[in-house]
């Protein structure tokens, strides 16, 4: 999700994509326009042809979001929108770099039209990530890892990258704690929770780790419950269940006992995370997972990349109440000290000044 500060320019324009909802509004005086990439099946087969053998490959964004008038600052949400501002002669524009995304190139595909769009494409579209990175007037970045790795490999990028965290408007958080409770778990079990996109590679993976390596060493009191749209059509144990797109996600948070991230791949920062820590509840990741959050093991968050270990944590934690409590405070804590957006509206709004 885009990051949003308020501006004294005219327009913030904010180009994203998405598979399934179209959006375009105005958020904290940033206008978004939130696209297709495609809009039936047919329309599908195309946009995929053309990923696979165009050279000056782009996501689509609606045209009216060129309309708007001067002054204006473009971000990005993503360097596939490079083309696209090319060919409308804009130059200035913020890339938001939410990944390294040729990174994402080494991750395991699980699918044949995955491993061949990766086979046709990929190089295409790591050289297109590096023109809009050259190309950015500035760049926001995840963390600090994510800043370093630009800089190693792209020369003259680094005065113009700004680190500015995912974080979360920590007063919604609270907000909505102070005006839900929550209810007694009927059936007795005890609910572990995986939340994010499935169409995402690396979670993806987790989503495979959590019903081979981890929910098999628990009894079917404990149950695994995986959040996110278009799930894996794998093969899964008795105690996990894919619940698809949950409306209202924050409510499922509320009512689990512990929420994890057992990621192996990914650059950034894991807004599951922040949101998990948001709502007051014990979080056990890998590294990986929490990579670009500045905690601190065995107060905030528990931190295991041992995956025969891994369901040990849990358990630790499922027999231990004041534990739980103890964790799902200090993750709190750390979130409003740390990871709230007011924290970084100044440090954006330079950014946008710097564009302009």
């Amino acid at each position: 999700m885009a990051r949003l500060a308020q501006s004294d320019f005219q327009s913030v324009c904010v180009y994203c994509t998405d598979e399934d909802i179209t959006y375009e509004g105005d958020v904290n005086d940033v206008h978004v326009f939130q696209g297709n990439k495609y809009q039936n099946k047919v329309d599908k087969f195309f946009y995929y042809a053309k990923g696979l053998f165009s050279q000056k490959f782009s996501l689509k964004s609606p045209e009216r979001a060129f309309d708007s008038g001067n002054p204006t600052v473009f971000q990005l949400e993503g360097p596939y929108f490079y083309n696209l501002l090319k060919r409308r002669g804009i130059k200035d524009y913020v890339l938001n770099e939410h990944n390294v995304y040729w990174e994402l190139l080494d991750f395991p595909s699980y699918s044949s039209k995955e491993r061949l769009y990766s086979l046709f494409a990929s190089q295409r579209d790591k050289k297109i990530e590096i023109m809009a990175l050259r190309d950015a007037t500035q760049i926001l970045v995840c963390s600090e890892r994510d800043k370093q790795i630009l800089s190693e490999n792209i020369q003259n990028v680094e005065d113009k990258i700004t680190i500015i965290p995912n974080c979360v408007d920590f007063v919604q958080y609270k907000t909505y704690l102070e005006q839900h409770s929550t209810r007694v778990n009927g059936s007795g079990k005890k609910t572990i929770l995986f939340t994010g996109g499935l169409s995402y590679p690396p979670n993806r993976d987790a989503v495979n780790i959590i019903c081979n390596d981890i929910a098999p060493n628990f009894e079917d009191y404990v149950e695994f419950l995986v959040a996110g749209k278009t799930p894996p059509n794998i093969q899964k144990p008795k105690n996990v269940t894919f619940l698809g797109y949950v409306e209202d996600i924050l409510q499922l948070i509320l009512q689990s006992d512990i929420c994890i991230a057992p990621l192996r791949y990914g650059s950034g920062t894991r807004f599951k995370i922040l949101e998990y820590m948001a709502m007051g509840k014990p979080v056990v990741s890998t590294s990986k997972g929490a990579e670009g959050i500045d905690y601190t093991n065995y107060q905030d968050i528990i931190i295991e990349d041992n995956f025969s270990e891994f369901s040990g944590r849990i358990a630790d934690l499922l027999e231990d109440r004041a534990m739980r409590e103890r964790f799902g405070k200090n993750a709190q804590k750390l979130i409003h000290q740390k990871y709230d957006w007011e924290i970084y509206r100044g440090l954006l709004q330079k950014v946008y000044e710097a564009c302009h």
